[in-house]
């Protein structure tokens, strides 16, 4: 089973670790250990509810074992743009027609938007390479619907998720080559860690305020529009079958898409279901078989995430061990929110 808890002051050397190892294009995680420390601290204080809703970041780590060290993250960010202007290109096309000369021309076009300011937005999702298994992903991504299920007060109703766009091995961007390199003059994987570092003024300064004619750009640079990255497709398919869709936004540096839910839409918190805690002892009834499920306690600051193969339910109770009680925090009788991984087909309403 994994636990998935709230990231505390003792993971920094780890969030480092694994910000380093994200590489190029994670622009949530940039390799920089004072930028981490402060994105630590302000996910600390988000938990301890010294910030505002508003303000807070919510980062999410898993562990395969009790003990064991973080091997992945994941985080919620509440709103998206306050404290820093949010920069992405809308798609959007140009009609243009002449009944004299018989033509009629659609042309897709960029402009630079700040339409997704006020969303929440899921993001900072990484698990390491090694740890890739056993259906971590899916925990590590899916445990943030127990939390926007538990809390959605605290939430937009507008849920977004970016995309990392297509880049090749060595980190470049076609996107970036046959546009951003034409106003800025430095390397994607600079202008990647300013973005990831909050300085976004240069982007102001330096973009142009127009229209940009898709056409105009190169070829190579027209085809990634909207591309994700090769490691990224497993993320994107995943929140594709929770409800999440391509909105018209893309990354102003790598194109990559952004895509979008009615927060109370998404799959993961309407098949979610709140029962209460009944424990009992389960001899030999070790958790070997692939997760099906996942359960989350309703603590704010003690949240804890659990996956498990099975559930064992009773009416409006759920059956745990010791075990998976003491892993989730929780005693007999309290409230625990329950959610299994794999999506359903969506209904109305």
């Amino acid at each position: 089973m994994a636990i998935i808890r709230p990231i505390a002051e003792q993971d920094l050397d780890q969030l480092i670790f694994m910000a380093r190892e994200s590489g190029i294009g994670v622009t949530s995680l940039p390799d920089n250990p004072d930028l981490m420390r402060q994105k630590l601290s302000r996910a600390v204080a988000s938990f301890q509810q010294k910030l505002s809703p508003e303000e807070a970041h919510y980062i999410f780590v898993l562990q395969e074992t009790p003990d064991g060290p973080p091997v992945g993250l994941c985080g919620i960010e509440a709103r998206i743009g306050r404290d820093e202007v949010w920069y992405n290109y809308r798609l959007g096309e140009v009609i243009q027609a002449s009944k004299a000369l018989g033509l009629y021309r659609r042309t897709l076009t960029l402009f630079l938007s700040n339409d997704l300011t006020g969303a929440t937005e899921l993001g900072s999702l990484y698990l390491r390479e090694p740890n890739r298994r056993n259906r971590n992903g899916s925990v590590l991504s899916k445990v943030r619907y127990l939390f926007l299920a538990a809390f959605p007060e605290l939430f937009s109703e507008r849920v977004i998720a970016e995309m990392r766009g297509y880049s090749d091995a060595s980190g470049h961007s076609p996107f970036w080559e046959g546009l951003g390199r034409q106003f800025f003059n430095m390397e994607f994987s600079d202008a990647d860690f300013l973005t990831g570092s909050g300085d976004k003024v240069f982007i102001a300064e330096l973009m142009p305020k127009f229209p940009i004619y898709v056409p105009m750009l190169p070829k190579d640079a027209q085809s990634v529009i909207g591309e994700v990255h090769p490691h990224t497709q497993p993320a994107l398919s995943m929140l594709e079958a929770e409800g999440f869709r391509k909105n018209g936004f893309v990354d102003i540096f790598d194109a990559g898409p952004a895509v979008e839910a009615e927060l109370h839409r998404i799959g993961g918190v309407r098949r979610s279901e709140r029962l209460h805690v009944r424990i009992v002892e389960r001899p030999g009834s070790v958790e070997t078989l692939r997760p099906e499920w996942l359960i989350g306690n309703e603590r704010f600051a003690t949240f804890r995430g659990l996956s498990v193969s099975r559930i064992h339910r009773d009416g409006p109770q759920i059956e745990l061990t010791p075990d998976e009680a003491d892993a989730l925090q929780v005693s007999a009788g309290d409230p625990v929110r329950v959610m299994n991984l794999k999506p359903q087909e969506p209904q109305d309403g």
